[in-house]
């Protein structure tokens, strides 16, 4: 029985003893399922309020039409506060949506290092594998690239084998990929590939490694300092 299954019978009062053990397992082991479910039963909660409000005009039929009329309108307004909060609570305390985010700030990354000048016809594996890079032939980049730095083992060629990766919506093989550079390493790379990497965990899912690879971007100076505070700070 999946998790929705489970929420609807849980506000049906049709749990079985198992069944209330899977459902409050889930509750342990996901956050986020845990929070959308404290989400549906203080609205459940809302509207029972506002069920009850009703069912208090009826028992009170007998009264003056006045005092029935204030009555109803308190717990009206009492309900409908209280939906508006939980809902207002609930979306404050929403995690932002990693892909969302990704989407806002990711860029391709240009071709800095071997631009591919029109009219030119070089044959090398270098100048093939930008040219490819440049074109948006990605597949045939990253296999160009992966091919340059098994032979050269320069950063250039893993960052460039890295984003091709990337544009074919490839994150987590990104990631693998990147694994193999050294961030500690001090060059005009390091910067580039932390962000990219960070970015790649965003696409992943993964919230708090990339967290923790734009901290380390914020804290010094480099290319991509200001860009990693904007995005940490919508992270929080």
């Amino acid at each position: 029985m999946d998790k929705e299954q489970l929420v609807e019978r849980y506000f049906e009062n049709q749990l079985s003893e198992e069944e209330h053990k899977i459902l409050q397992n889930y509750l342990d082991t996901d956050a986020s399922f845990a929070e959308e479910f404290a989400f549906q039963k203080n609205v459940k909660q809302a509207i029972t309020l506002n069920e009850r409000a009703e069912l208090k005009q009826k028992l009170q039929s007998f009264e003056s039409p006045k005092s029935t009329k204030n009555w109803i309108l308190k717990w009206s307004v009492a309900a409908s506060i209280a939906v508006v909060l939980v809902a207002g609570y609930w979306f404050m305390n929403q995690s932002p949506d990693t892909t969302e985010l990704y989407d806002e700030y990711y860029q391709s990354y240009p071709n800095v290092v071997a631009p591919t000048v029109r009219g030119e016809n070089k044959t090398d594996l270098k100048s093939q594998a930008f040219y490819e890079y440049d074109s948006g032939n990605y597949q045939k980049a990253y296999e160009l690239f992966s091919q340059l730095y098994a032979t050269d083992k320069d950063d250039y060629a893993l960052f460039y084998s890295s984003l091709s990766l990337i544009e074919l919506n490839k994150p987590q093989e990104a990631i693998t990929l990147m694994d193999q550079f050294d961030l500690n390493k001090n060059n005009g790379f390091t910067p580039y590939f932390k962000w990219y990497k960070a970015l790649s965990y965003l696409k992943a899912g993964e919230k708090e490694k990339a967290t923790e690879l734009l901290q380390s971007l914020s804290e010094n100076q480099n290319p991509q300092q200001e860009q990693a505070q904007k995005l940490l700070k919508e992270l929080k």
